[in-house]
């Protein structure tokens, strides 16, 4: 019965996407033009330091999946272990990136101490590993999360949006000129011309948290109910401030949105029935 209802959900969540997706063929210019307030406050620290929360969620399930892994000393294990610690250091770089320049408005400070933000990332992803694997019992919901999140970042934040954001070649809102001469429909890629409107990162990122609906499947209603409102409006609110700040159309933040959503549901069936309980 729950595999149905999610290959339902599936299907409308496609029905739907589709229908807003031909709807915002003739509306996508004209819901930027009537939103844009690019003095924004909200919307700008939205801009700077929305991603972080998605990250740091990402973060997590990256070091639950280290410490869950199946004990073997083979090489595969080995390798994967060596990838998932890269990507895990990647990501804290990223954040120490996007963190610095959101409260310094420009480059420098991270330029001028990168080889220290890298040794840091490896050093704490290093640590924060140990600090995980101190704690033996992981329930199969951490891990089921674990699995989910990971893979929701790595197909559909890796690659799926940031793929199509290079060879769609979109320009953003705020860099057409005054007549909107440089405007492009959403269904139309313009090759590699290093725009990247389309689709949303911030979006994207902000979806991904929905991951963390696997750890609350066994709370009481309400409770579940809270925690999935909040984290759907902090999702919808950074897709709103994209629009607001004129970095992203309705467009770009609907198919990052929606493209992170389905990946959750193929996801979450496939890591379901593949999962395997820690040997920890």
């Amino acid at each position: 019965m729950k595999k149905r209802s999610n290959n339902n959900t599936i299907v409308y969540l496609v029905i739907a996407w589709l229908i807003t997706a031909f709807l915002l063929e003739s509306t996508d210019l004209w819901i930027s033009v009537s939103l844009y307030k690019p003095d924004s406050l909200w919307a700008s620290i939205l801009e700077k330091f929305g991603e972080i929360p998605g990250l740091l969620t990402v973060l997590i399930g990256i070091h639950i999946y280290i410490v869950t892994l199946r004990s073997s000393s083979n090489s595969r294990t080995i390798l994967f272990t060596a990838f998932l610690l890269t990507i895990s250091s990647l990501i804290t770089i990223y954040i120490f990136f996007v963190t610095s320049i959101g409260l310094e408005g420009n480059y420098y400070f991270f330029d001028s101490y990168m080889n220290y933000f890298f040794f840091s990332a490896i050093i704490l992803n290093t640590f924060i590993t140990y600090l995980f694997r101190k704690r033996h019992n992981y329930s199969k919901k951490s891990i089921l999360f674990s699995r989910v999140s990971f893979y929701m970042f790595i197909f559909g934040y890796l690659l799926f949006v940031q793929p199509l954001k290079l060879l769609w070649g979109r320009t953003r809102f705020r860099d057409l000129l005054g007549n909107y001469e440089h405007f492009s429909a959403w269904y139309l890629p313009q090759g590699i011309t290093w725009n990247d409107s389309f689709p949303s990162g911030h979006a994207a990122m902000g979806w991904i948290m929905i991951s963390l609906f696997v750890l609350f499947v066994d709370k009481p209603f309400r409770k579940r109910l809270i925690i999935k409102s909040l984290i759907i409006s902090w999702a919808i609110a950074l897709c709103f401030s994209r629009v607001i700040i004129g970095a992203h159309y309705a467009s770009d933040i609907l198919f990052a949105s929606f493209g992170m959503i389905i990946t959750y549901f193929i996801v979450l069936k496939y890591v379901t029935k593949n999962i395997k309980p820690t040997t920890e």
